[in-house]
């Protein structure tokens, strides 16, 4: 594997721990995260206050990939994102493109359907 495949898995590997210390030490300085269609963040503190939003009601988080591919320090990821909220998963697919730099993660970007994702996570909080 790749060194640049290798970063992803480690920080894929620590989301599905839900070790916020362990994601953030995934990521340069100055990284960008951006959930597409919402607005991008830069930064570790960014990061991890938006990580801990997204993850933050979850009993358990396990991030499935499906296919991953890389090529010059990019990344891209097939995944199946489930978190467990109030016993119930919410599963949502979702397509990932890092871009590695020093065995870092310096640009992230998710593409998924937020109507999904708000039908999932409302149906998993009782909503």
């Amino acid at each position: 594997m790749s060194e640049a495949r290798d970063s992803v898995l480690r920080l894929i590997d620590a989301c599905n721990r839900i070790d916020m210390d362990a994601i953030i030490d995934c990521f340069t300085d100055d990284a960008v995260y951006h959930n597409i269609p919402m607005a991008a963040v830069q930064g570790k503190a960014a990061i991890r206050e938006t990580l801990a939003t997204i993850m933050g009601d979850s009993e358990a988080v396990q991030w499935d990939v499906l296919n991953i591919a890389d090529e010059g320090g990019v990344v891209l990821t097939e995944r199946v994102d489930k978190f467990r909220i109030n016993g119930t998963w919410a599963e949502i697919p979702v397509m990932g493109v890092f871009e590695v730099s020093n065995g870092n993660v310096a640009a992230w970007r998710d593409y998924f359907d937020m109507g999904q994702v708000q039908a999932q996570f409302g149906a998993a909080a009782g909503g």
